[in-house]
């Protein structure tokens, strides 16, 4: 069923910043009353006859029952259509106090607005023809992710570089299925009507690599748009706290000469040639842990499960028979391609000694796990010494050959599955066009297709699954 583009009569209004301390708070609102609420409880610090869209006003929230005065705040009109929603939209920049916050809001409620669901201001620009379906699941991700590539490419899709290639291939189809329904109208001129090669380069020129686009762009995007996590493992004290804040550049983990300082794991987020990586510092595996360690070590085995690869730690001044029992704990990841041999402290050794040492690691991986070509990432954690080989092996070892480079858009697996549902119905008619079908039976399987697009775009959208993306934002966007 498709949706009723029209515009709600009522106002809504929202706080559109994260709870807690903060530079700036904004309370958003939209609607018809937006401009009379602005009169209402704003008191400018100069009059104003006639207030200006898009203009930044300096004044108080002012509160007209009691008269008393609430914060120092900006306001600024923007009005239709020029603005979100296309809706009178009002936002005032406040203190960002929870307790301010609610009461701002509370005065803006009761001169006329009514709070805002999760995700309707957007649902309101797509409502009223200012973004599409696809443009709006572009504001999820921005707000969403954490990786850079994807939060380009979800700039991009804002900006409408998905919704250009279903535009364009909904085009051609359209184009295809005119021809079709002429011939239908007409069926004594029906050879005259439709040109079966014309009609098939349409299809399997046009349409059918452009949808194969969208398709593999989801699959390859996989790593850029979810992330990945990566286990740092090793025995108590080999530095795998000292690693995990190297490498974010802050100190997330406490360090201590004290073995088994780290009992649970503890994650921080990084990002790395745009990837979004998720590193959890785990607990110090040793042969006879005491039973909180136990707990800890437990854990390894159950994140390894999960986990995209491990860097096995060791510690270059000192070689233990307990490194070799970090691997039984990560037997999911004790791989070629998902497992790194870091070797910390090299600051500790001399550089004669180095070759023997990696040797000799190496030998360990070799009758542990039988794998002769563990790569071996040198490091020293306190003085940043080979960090940048290490995040660079990483980073090869999350990308494989085709994802060299972050596809320029990033589809949600709802828009993969619609453009799958399209080059399933193309794919018919295209065996249809060749077997000598009849015209209603092509034009059947082009109307699935640009269906099928629609629901991309959402020119065909039905009030559940509007319901059921949008209630996936946040309040106030």
């Amino acid at each position: 069923m498709a949706i009723d583009l029209r515009r709600d009569s009522d106002t809504i209004a929202a706080i559109a910043t994260p709870y807690g301390p903060g530079g700036v708070g904004i309370v958003k609102v939209s609607g018809p009353k937006s401009r009379y609420i602005f009169d209402t409880i704003f008191k400018p610090a100069r009059k104003i006859d006639q207030p200006k869209s898009h203009h930044l006003y300096y004044g108080w929230i002012k509160d007209p029952g009691s008269g008393q005065l609430v914060d120092e705040v900006l306001c600024t009109l923007m009005l239709s259509p020029r603005s979100y929603t296309r809706e009178d939209v009002l936002e005032i920049h406040c203190h960002s106090g929870p307790a301010l916050l609610n009461k701002i809001l509370q005065l803006v409620l009761t001169y006329g607005a009514r709070p805002a669901m999760p995700g309707e201001f957007t649902k309101r620009a797509f409502l009223n023809g200012r973004i599409d379906l696809a443009q709006a699941e572009a504001v999820i991700a921005l707000t969403t992710t954490k990786g850079d590539a994807a939060a380009i490419a979800a700039a991009g899709q804002l900006s409408g570089a998905l919704s250009q290639k279903i535009h364009s291939v909904k085009e051609k189809l359209l184009e295809a299925l005119a021809a079709v329904e002429v011939a239908i109208d007409y069926p004594e001129e029906e050879e005259e009507i439709i040109s079966e090669s014309h009609i098939l380069e349409k299809i399997k020129i046009d349409a059918l690599p452009l949808l194969e686009e969208v398709i593999n762009a989801y699959d390859r995007s996989q790593i850029w748009r979810e992330g990945a996590t990566v286990l740092i493992v090793g025995r108590p004290n080999v530095g795998k706290s000292s690693l995990l804040n190297a490498l974010v550049c802050r100190e997330r983990a406490i360090v201590s000469s004290i073995p088994g300082t780290t009992r649970d794991v503890i994650e921080a987020e990084v990002s790395i040639e745009g990837i979004a990586v998720k590193l959890i510092d785990t607990a110090g595996i040793r042969l006879s842990p005491d039973p909180v360690e136990a707990l800890g070590i437990a854990k390894v085995g159950e994140l390894a499960e999960k986990a995209s690869l491990a860097l096995w730690v060791l510690d270059a001044a000192e070689l233990s028979p307990e490194d070799e029992a970090v691997l039984d704990e990560i037997a999911p990841l004790a791989k070629e391609e998902t497992l790194l041999i870091v070797i910390n402290k090299i600051d500790l050794i001399e550089s004669s000694e180095i070759d023997h040492l990696v040797n000799m690691v190496k030998a360990k991986a070799a009758s542990k796990l039988g794998l002769n070509n563990l790569e071996c990432i040198l490091v020293s954690a306190k003085t940043g010494q080979g960090l940048t080989e290490l995040t660079k092996a990483l980073a090869k070892r999350l990308l494989s050959s085709d994802q060299g480079e972050p596809p320029e858009i990033m589809p949600s697996l709802r828009q993969k599955i619609s453009a799958q549902d399209a080059q399933t119905a193309l794919k018919k008619a295209v065996q249809n066009l060749e077997t000598a079908m009849s015209p209603e039976i092509i034009a059947i399987d082009l109307r699935d297709a640009i269906s099928s697009l629609d629901e991309i775009t959402g020119a065909s959208a039905s009030e559940d699954l509007l319901d059921q993306i949008f209630s996936n934002f946040c309040l106030g966007k």
